[in-house]
């Protein structure tokens, strides 16, 4: 269970062990996805996204967004629905309520913080590989025209894409949460990437199953 008082302005640093180990924690027996650790595991990992800078401030605020309208649905009446992502899912899709126009859902609250991590799972990859001298403007372009992008206007694309030359290196970000010339850390950046990647697939199975990938 979450902690509902947990405050989204917590300036703690990125901790990506502590990250690893609030994901591992998310899924449970037959890739049941537990919704209150799932929403603990974005809010650290929404912090990657602080340490790009105000590049992607639009998606922090996004996610902080995000992460309250599901809290809030869990400490609803209805909220033993939404103990899991599937159960959430399915309560939905049962009460034909996904594609609410009055209230956001919970299935497209979730679906665009999906989305999102289809990008850090790509860019904690590419950064793992890169070598030293690696530039985060070119990684992190990479990462995010394959993932990311494809979810965003033009006019958004553009911005990211201008903006993203005033990204540290990579040394730098690793500085940043205190992983470089620290190879055993590093490996680290490889273990959230497919801790991420397994979550992604499971709930891209389920909203590619209900039909939901394309809520508005």
């Amino acid at each position: 269970m979450f902690d509902v008082e947990t405050n989204m302005a917590d300036t703690e640093g990125f901790n990506l062990i502590k990250l690893n180990q609030l994901f591992l924690g998310c899924m449970q027996e037959d890739n049941i996805i537990d919704l209150d650790s799932y929403v603990n595991a974005y809010e650290e990992l929404s912090k990657l996204f602080g340490l790009l800078g105000s590049i992607f401030g639009f998606v922090v605020s996004d996610v902080v967004e995000k992460i309250g309208i599901l809290r809030d649905y869990r400490k609803s009446p209805d909220g033993e629905h939404y103990i899991s992502v599937q159960s959430m899912i399915k309560y939905e899709v049962q009460q034909n309520i996904t594609d609410n126009k009055k209230k956001e859902s919970g299935s497209r609250t979730l679906l665009r913080l999906h989305r999102a991590m289809e990008f850090t799972a790509q860019l904690m990859k590419d950064v793992r590989n890169a070598e030293d001298g690696g530039k985060m403007s070119s990684i992190t372009r990479t990462a995010y025209d394959a993932t990311l992008s494809k979810h965003h206007p033009w006019l958004i694309r553009k911005g990211v894409h201008v903006a993203m030359y005033t990204l540290p290196s990579r040394k730098q970000l690793l500085e940043k949460i205190m992983m470089a010339n620290d190879q055993s850390k590093v490996e680290d950046l490889m273990e959230a990437a497919k801790l991420q990647q397994q979550m992604y697939d499971v709930i891209q199975d389920i909203y590619k199953t209900e039909k939901l990938l394309n809520l508005p």
